[in-house]
């Protein structure tokens, strides 16, 4: 890794060393050291602080963090089971972890970036493969357990990101088929409903397929991308840090395909009073009838929370007039 003079870290560092080189440029040394993990993504390493090798990467996990609390929150409104709150638990800690990788450029943190991945893709698997059992499949836990500590030990072994990938995509494939083998059972008894978690499983693999597009894009054409950044310089260029939308897309498929599975699988409970409204007009939520939140918010069809409010609300004073009026009609 080329080494250089620490500059005064400044939104004004857009004018890099290395433009003509046909090899990306990965940018200064700062307070963690030398890179030490076997990945080192587009952005330029600690032009804009001293404390963060890439900023950009780095803060863009912050969606890992906010969208499972509110996914969270959730769960305690509805009384969901446990399985929910690790599945939120989980993408957190790849948020985290993934933080941490971006911010120090360590192979110990890359590894803490990494391996709550394949952790958070077995819990979300589970989820989807018990949609509709009152008991656990049996030896699914240990099959999963299994499947995770053998990726895991085989990566520290092999050391090779390539066998990651691969491994991490294969089970996401099966968690994507159990979605839709989900989605497609309670087509028979829900069918708008279903309608709906087909829509939302679209979005998360769109989600998905568009973030490994922006992924891919940002290793191959690295050189050209520090090129066109410098060129527009900030604030434009901090749209075109690619790896960052890589975290916001995974980290909004993530969080769809858990609150996907937790509202599936109050249908399969025979939950009628839970729907799937939009938390500032683009975020899912499970939400129960009557509930009230503190942003805008819609429930798919079109009513917002509060008019649902006022319809729950009116029901009510109409059962409590028909109440009253039978009971004149019994004292008469």
């Amino acid at each position: 890794m080329q080494t250089f003079d620490f500059p005064t870290p400044s939104f004004a560092n857009t004018t890099l060393p290395l433009l003509t080189s046909p090899l990306p440029f990965r940018g200064y040394e700062g307070y963690w050291g030398p890179v030490t993990s076997t990945l080192d993504w587009c952005e330029e390493n600690y032009i804009l602080t001293y404390y963060l090798a890439e900023l950009w990467n780095s803060i863009s996990n912050l969606c890992f963090l906010i969208w499972p609390l509110t996914g969270m929150y959730t769960c305690w409104r509805m009384r969901a089971e446990k399985r929910f709150y690790l599945s939120y638990a989980a993408l957190m800690l790849v948020g985290t972890g993934s933080f941490l990788f971006h911010g120090t450029l360590t192979y110990a943190m890359q590894l803490l970036d990494e391996l709550p991945m394949v952790a958070a893709i077995c819990v979300g698997t589970y989820c989807h493969l018990q949609m509709f059992r009152t008991t656990s499949i049996p030896y699914l836990i240990p099959a999963l357990a299994a499947a995770f500590i053998g990726i895991c030990t085989s990566y520290l072994y092999l050391n090779n990101p390539l066998f990651f990938q691969v491994s991490f995509g294969l089970i996401t494939f099966i968690q994507a088929a159990s979605a839709l083998r989900n989605v497609l059972t309670l087509q028979k008894t829900h069918p708008y409903q279903s309608t709906l978690l087909a829509r939302l499983l679209l979005t998360g693999v769109g989600a998905m397929l568009l973030a490994f597009g922006l992924w891919t894009s940002d290793q191959v054409a690295c050189t050209h991308l520090q090129q066109q950044r410098n060129m527009v310089g900030y604030p434009l260029r901090i749209v075109m840090e690619l790896h960052a939308w890589w975290h916001l897309l995974t980290g909004f498929a993530g969080y769809v395909s858990v609150m996907g599975s937790q509202y599936g699988r109050a249908l399969a409970l025979g939950r009628e009073d839970v729907r799937v409204g939009l938390l500032c007009g683009f975020l899912p939520v499970c939400v129960e009838d009557g509930q009230k939140w503190w942003l805008p918010m819609r429930i798919a069809g079109g009513k917002s929370v509060e008019g649902k409010v006022q319809e729950v609300e009116g029901r009510k004073r109409v059962s409590r007039k028909k109440s009253l009026v039978g009971a004149d009609k019994k004292r008469a």
